[in-house]
């Protein structure tokens, strides 16, 4: 990894200010009063979901029921990231501004580049739910980043696995939108296939696609598809493949959201169509895992989907956990602190390996009738970034 010699350093320098602030915004000391989190995250326009911080508010409300972290308090903030890159700058400067003891968010890879050198400059650790290369540490040129999703070489090669060992799969067809991270982690995919002596062919559409049935006409003859892109594309593929009777083995990155909004007939979700996971603790059978089910259910009434960010609970956890390894809250200690923890949560073990990457075992969930269930947990799964 690129060593570092100047970005945590600027941190020290607002470590009497980090993690401790008073309700009004005031400076205070890292080690008194209320520690904060900042979130980042989707509040406004099209891509804007409700209830993305329900899981990271169910841990701090949690941690507080139970006395806090060494007596402190934990509060938050929500700051609007939208979907620019600018939109993202200005929330952090905002966020930065909030005085916390980390940052926890970001879902858009560009956003989080365009606030790096703010966070270098302030030396606060973020805890981010990207997975393209653009947001490796290396990339980035800090050591303050940690992905608390798989990457999208871990993605690829959780399906594969399955793919190649477990189904057999020898002619494999790829459909993925043509941005960023499904452009990334179909190369992933197709180069991990041509290792493992499996023929693909590859479809890239725009992420607005409206009509995937020549896709769908030339994966007839394969043995399986892998379709990269969003909830409105699984969607929609799920959906055409039917119409043609194309009757294969899906793997999807997100049919899981389409499952829970209902854009896909209960009926067209069998036993074939399935999705690689960052976090799926309604299938994992660890007790962090089924405590949070439980707690989740209790406290909202409904059940937790991706867009509830259940990794986010498990973020905050860690955050807790290195704040009382470090015996401070100042947030470049705090990032030091994470580096070294291992925490068992309810999307599972959470350890951080050289690129900063948190998880490494990848449920992979089917959805007959829109229920999931465990089809394997790929473990071990280690990223090249």
């Amino acid at each position: 990894m690129k060593k570092l010699t100047g970005h945590l350093a600027a941190g020290l320098a607002l470590s009497a200010v980090l993690g401790g602030c008073g309700a009004n915004g005031e400076s205070g000391d890292a080690d008194n009063g209320p520690i904060r989190i900042a979130f980042m995250d989707i509040l406004t326009g099209p891509q804007a979901t409700t209830g993305g911080d329900n899981s990271l508010k169910l841990a701090i409300d949690e941690i507080n029921e139970a006395g806090g972290i060494n007596g402190r308090k934990l509060e938050y903030k929500k700051f609007d990231t939208n979907i620019t890159p600018e939109a993202a700058a200005r929330a952090t400067n905002l966020a930065l501004d909030y005085k916390p003891s980390a940052i926890i968010g970001y879902g858009v890879s560009a956003g989080l580049r365009a606030s790096v050198t703010a966070i270098n400059k302030a030396g606060v650790p973020v805890i981010h739910g990207t997975l393209a290369k653009l947001t490796s540490p290396e990339s980035l040129g800090t050591k303050l980043t940690f992905r608390i999703g798989p990457t999208t070489t871990q993605y690829a090669l959780a399906a594969n696995s399955y793919f190649f060992n477990d189904l057999g799969v020898k002619k494999l067809a790829v459909v993925h939108t043509q941005d960023a991270a499904p452009s990334e982690g179909a190369a992933a995919i197709i180069a991990d296939a041509k290792k493992a002596g499996v023929t693909t062919t590859e479809r890239a559409v725009p992420p607005t696609v409206t009509d995937l049935t020549e896709p769908v006409l030339a994966a007839k003859g394969s043995d399986a598809i892998w379709e990269w892109g969003y909830a409105t594309t699984d969607a929609l593929l799920v959906k055409q493949a039917a119409q043609n009777d194309v009757d294969l083995p899906v793997m999807t990155f997100s049919i899981s959201t389409a499952a829970t909004r209902g854009l896909v007939p209960k009926e067209l979700l069998t036993d074939k169509i399935m999705n690689v996971s960052s976090c799926a603790p309604y299938v994992l059978e660890g007790e962090r895992s089924k405590h949070f089910m439980e707690l989740y259910r209790k406290t909202y009434g409904e059940e937790p989907t991706d867009a509830n960010s259940p990794r986010y609970y498990d973020a905050v956890y860690l955050v807790k956990a290195a704040i009382e390894k470090a015996g401070s809250a100042n947030p470049q200690k705090v990032a030091t602190a994470i580096e070294q923890t291992t925490l068992e949560g309810a999307c599972g073990t959470l350890k951080s390996d050289e690129h900063h990457n948190l998880m490494h075992d990848i449920p992979i969930v089917k959805w007959t009738g829109g229920t999931p269930q465990l089809v394997k947990l790929v473990q071990n799964i280690s990223s090249d970034f």
